[in-house]
């Protein structure tokens, strides 16, 4: 069975950190925050929000 796994747009994941959209497209590009592709719209998922925000703070 697949576990529900929630997905965030790039505007939702720009609230979410609070930051621009051009600062959250370098995370994205320089793999930072890992993303996957839908179509044609990037998609980030929550585990990955969650990996991203604790090695920001472990590094803060």
């Amino acid at each position: 069975m697949l576990e529900k796994i929630q997905y965030y747009t790039v505007n939702q994941t720009c609230s979410i950190l609070r930051v621009g959209r051009t600062k959250l497209y370098e995370l994205m590009n320089t793999g930072e925050l890992r993303f996957i592709i839908i179509g044609s719209v990037r998609r980030i998922s929550h585990s990955a929000l969650l990996r991203f925000q604790e090695e920001n703070l472990a590094a803060a």
